[in-house]
């Protein structure tokens, strides 16, 4: 979905409007019909909801959402309810088991609170009955187990086009039509969590070409290849996988099997000589297994795609250029993670136009530790200067190379545990080794990590962390 000021949306609004296209009320009804299937997809299923609305739209998008989950409502109203705007007191109507309160409800497990307090339009300083809505949402939101709290369109008390402002904390943003560029600020991420973008067909947005966005269902860079009927192992996709170092068994596993899982057709696992007997006894069957005396004495592999760094370890001087010279000759896409990485901060090594990167926020200091005014200027910079693709993994993972960059939108805080890396790293590569340009490789493999990570997240009743070997598992990419 672009990113784009409210405004851009406005103005589709009344083009629609006045072409006939839609009114008022049918639009209200488009969004709410889009917001409950993205709910009922994303497996969330309240035992009840509470609306905190105000008096514009965004309330009415809540109500309508709060009526079609056909469950208890709780209504909190910052104004009286008969200040709704018509639209809205026609789905304030549909909600058929409704109960207004005057006081702040009860903490109760599996509730969905809904955001309706201010839309994308709001600016300045919160009124302190607004403040005050926003605390006690956060509030009811931390005293509820296995619950979340949805804001729609944005979360109330935040800009929508500087990201400044902290009102509620949400577990899920719903941004309409487009997402704003405040929603995106490295300062808005706790703010906004998770971004479900919720399109709007029967408004219009211009063409912004290839500008900023965010991932989602649709996405060109999401359009996988699809195999032929005739494909064999051959032609699926060969990996190479140079990883693993006494300690750090485990990165090789999991990048390997990553990649295996998502659809390589071939995975081999290099390692040291002191490690193979532990990796080949542990590794999956499907993995191929292959000692290494010396990386000095390396050839190019015949493969497309070649990763280099997961539990690598420390490296002298002589190896790092050894394998920077491999990866120079590879024909194929590079990924460099973790200890391939820092081999190429620590010995000041040149990156090639084929590489991709994928540092976390640390290993990208290491890289470049000049200073930047958010990752997007550093991520953008980087590439300019380098050629390459580059995943820059956090909170809000960024990719991009010379062409554009967008923002991930799947995944969340429970997939803050090690390892989650190597299957990344591992994805992204059986990716490109299908076929997958490199930004098209790293957009889709962090997207889809995230995705499988959240049906596990979901499982688990939306609480608990999601562990790199469950991630594994859960792995459905091609």
């Amino acid at each position: 979905m672009m990113i784009a000021p409210c405004s851009v949306v406005r103005r589709a609004e009344q083009r629609a409007f006045a072409a006939g296209i839609t009114d008022s009320a049918a639009l209200m009804d488009e969004v709410v019909q889009r917001l409950h299937r993205a709910v009922r997809q994303a497996g969330i299923a309240p035992q009840r909801v509470v609306v905190y609305a105000g008096t514009g739209n965004n309330a009415g998008d809540a109500l309508g959402l709060a009526a079609a989950l056909a469950c208890p409502v709780l209504l909190r109203c910052a104004d009286a309810a008969q200040r709704l705007s018509p639209d809205s007191a026609r789905q304030l109507a549909r909600c058929a088991d409704l109960r207004v309160l005057d006081r702040a409800p009860e903490p109760q497990p599996h509730t969905l609170i809904l955001d309706g307090l201010l839309g994308s339009g709001a600016s300045g300083a919160l009124r302190p009955a607004y403040a005050a809505l926003c605390a006690e949402m956060n509030a009811l939101r931390a005293a509820s187990p296995h619950s979340l709290l949805l804001a729609i369109d944005i979360p109330t008390g935040l800009d929508a086009e500087s990201g400044e402002g902290m009102g509620v904390r949400a577990d899920i943003s719903c941004p309409i039509g487009c997402v704003k560029p405040g929603m995106v600020a490295d300062a808005a991420v706790d703010a906004v969590g998770r971004i479900m973008p919720i399109p709007l067909p029967s408004c219009v947005l211009p063409d912004e070409g290839a500008g900023d966005r965010v991932l989602a269902p649709g996405e060109p860079l999401l359009q996988l290849p699809r195999r032929s009927y005739s494909c064999f192992k051959n032609r699926a996709g060969r990996v190479v996988v140079l990883a693993g170092s006494r300690g750090m068994l485990g990165a090789a596993q999991m990048a390997a099997e990553a990649a295996a899982a998502a659809g390589a057709g071939l995975v081999e696992l290099c390692c040291r000589a002191e490690i193979y007997p532990l990796l080949a006894a542990r590794v999956a069957p499907e993995v191929m297994v292959r000692c290494v005396e010396r990386y000095t004495e390396l050839a190019a592999p015949q493969a497309q795609a070649l990763l280099i760094g997961p539990g690598l370890g420390a490296l002298t001087r002589a190896e790092a250029e050894a394998l920077h010279r491999l990866a120079m000759r590879f024909a194929g896409s590079v990924v460099l993670d973790a200890d391939g990485l820092n081999a190429v901060a620590a010995h000041g090594l040149s990156i090639g136009a084929h590489w991709i990167l994928t540092p976390h926020p640390g290993e990208m200091r290491r890289l470049d530790p000049r200073p930047a005014a958010s990752r997007r200027e550093q991520l953008r910079r980087f590439v300019e200067e380098h050629g390459c693709t580059l995943l820059l993994k956090g909170a809000r993972s960024l990719i991009g190379d010379r062409s554009c960059c967008v923002y991930n939108s799947t995944g969340g805080p429970y997939m803050a545990n090690g390892g989650q890396g190597d299957v990344l790293a591992g994805v992204v590569a059986a990716l490109a080794a299908q076929g997958c340009q490199p930004l098209q490789a790293a957009a889709a493999g962090a997207y889809h990590c995230g995705l499988a990570a959240e049906r596990v997240w979901r499982r688990k009743g939306f609480a608990g962390v999601v562990r790199a070997s469950e991630l594994l598992r859960e792995l459905a990419v091609c």
